[in-house]
């Protein structure tokens, strides 16, 4: 089968989660013997989108409810498709998703996370990957109302939605009053190529090893702040590393820092190439990743996956991906964090345990495994059996 796949936050700068998701459920669309079939946006990089005669020339288009999209060899691409759908999502208030069609419609069409467009006559599919918006504001810098609209129309109207977390799963069952047997968590696969592990050995060194690693935004849902000062009355001596863009609340999850007692074995990465972030996991005592919310985890995923313990919070997805093979914490306690990283900066058995439970739990996210999950949901969608 012809499975559509949009590219909303494929390639956009500095990359995000649903963009990794996005690249790995084609590979696993491959692997389950599909042909994955790119939605795409015609907007060059070069222009300038927001120009006066862009900005005019989307908005006419956004008033025609139906997108034609024309033939390409990697899918399907659109006039300036995305940015033309939130407008029109805009201006009818999410009453009229935009429409498209194309000569050769794919078999399926699986929409990577809720988008104001709809494929008529095909079955439509959204992966929502968590309600953080909606249940956590606070931690969150996006218009809630906006986001609820979007998601609910998307459950109505698409054919199946599929979660990457039963945690996740039971939030759209429970706060959206979606039925149960529309809803189906195909969790995902971690996939770390031997290509990438390689020229990870070969890469320099991004920091000194042996410390305490985190990477991800440094921003409030992060729990940024509670983590700097946990390292801070610790005790260790080990470094502890932050890779990641500054996010929401980032100056106030920072300021910890002043008070730290050795500041200077706190080290920021704005960003590192992949290689070098792979190389920083491989060679971490312990990946800390003690968030407020998620919908999935992936450092947590990673760092199984590469055979590096975890310390992560307790609760929710976190839990749920950690699998029993993690250090669990309560995120808003500073001192039981302080005391897990004092734990594994001293207790080389545990460490050694926690490296073997962490490589056994992440078997449950091979590609392997992974695309034949997607592969049995396809069929079933083809067949109009869920």
């Amino acid at each position: 089968m012809n499975i559509g796949l949009d590219t909303r936050n494929v390639g956009r700068p500095g990359g995000t989660g649903i963009a990794t998701y996005a690249t790995t459920l084609a590979e696993a669309c491959e692997l389950a013997g599909h042909s994955p079939r790119w939605v795409q946006d015609s907007m060059d990089a070069s222009t300038r989108p927001h120009a006066m005669g862009h900005r005019l020339s989307r908005l006419i288009r956004s008033l025609h409810p139906v997108s034609r999209l024309t033939a390409d060899p990697a899918g399907y691409i659109g006039k300036d498709l995305y940015r033309t759908a939130e407008i029109r999502d805009r201006l009818r208030s999410g009453k009229s998703p935009l429409k498209i069609e194309s000569r050769h419609a794919p078999s399926i069409m699986h929409w990577t996370c809720p988008l104001p467009i709809i494929w008529p006559d095909i079955p439509n599919i959204v992966t929502i990957h968590d309600l953080i918006p909606l249940l956590r504001p606070d931690l969150c810098n996006i218009n809630t109302e906006i986001i609820r609209r979007r998601i609910e129309i998307c459950c109505a109207s698409c054919t199946a939605i599929v979660t990457i977390s039963e945690s996740v799963r039971q939030d759209i069952i429970s706060h959206l009053s979606v039925p149960a047997k529309k809803v189906i968590n195909l969790s995902q696969s971690v996939s770390l190529p031997q290509r990438l592990l390689n020229e990870a050995h070969e890469t320099p060194r991004l920091c000194e090893p042996g410390g305490f690693l985190y990477f991800g935004l440094l921003d409030r849902r992060k729990n940024i702040g509670r983590l700097i000062k946990a390292h801070g009355i610790s005790g260790s001596r080990r470094p502890l590393v932050l890779v990641g863009a500054q996010g929401l609340g980032a100056s106030e999850e920072l300021a910890p820092l002043a008070d730290h007692p050795a500041p200077e074995r706190v080290h920021i990465f704005p960003w590192c190439t992949r290689p070098s972030l792979i190389r920083a996991i491989s060679e971490a005592r312990c990946v800390v990743f003690p968030s407020l919310a998620e919908g999935f985890g992936l450092p947590i995923a990673e760092a199984m996956v590469i055979g590096t313990p975890v310390i992560t919070s307790r609760g929710h997805a976190t839990e749920e991906i950690a699998g029993g093979a993690a250090l669990l914490v309560d995120p808003y306690d500073i001192a039981n964090l302080a005391g897990a990283m004092n734990s594994v900066d001293h207790d080389d058995a545990s460490v050694v345990q926690l490296r073997a439970l962490g490589r056994k739990r992440a078997q449950a996210f091979t590609m392997e495994s992974y695309s034949k999950r997607l592969a049995t949901f396809y069929d079933l969608i083809a067949q109009q059996q869920f």
